[in-house]
């Protein structure tokens, strides 16, 4: 099974958004545009939140650097949805 990409609004809720999704694999892309302390609450929300969710899903993130080239964003989120032994990781893209 191939992970659902789902780009993250800035003001989405993580946990909703994740739960919005039961038992689906998920690669989350958390693009810039909060402030520094709301996207790192949302970077650490990623390992807890596919704890939660395994063994039935696995849950990633990409996080794009400002600037990344949407080629490495969809590289990243292509590699996240085959790497089915991965889950709770997160890649920083274009830095």
């Amino acid at each position: 099974m191939t992970a659902r990409r789902v780009d993250l609004a800035p003001d989405a809720d993580i946990a909703g958004v994740v739960a919005g999704h039961p038992g689906e694999d998920l690669v989350l892309v958390i693009r810039p545009g909060r402030g520094a302390l709301s996207q790192a609450m949302l970077e650490a929300a990623i390992a807890p939140l596919a704890i939660a969710a395994a063994p039935g899903a696995r849950i990633n993130a990409v996080i794009p650097a400002e600037g990344a080239a949407e080629e490495a964003v969809a590289a990243a989120v292509d590699y996240l949805a085959a790497a089915h032994a991965v889950t709770g990781q997160s890649l920083i893209v274009g830095v």
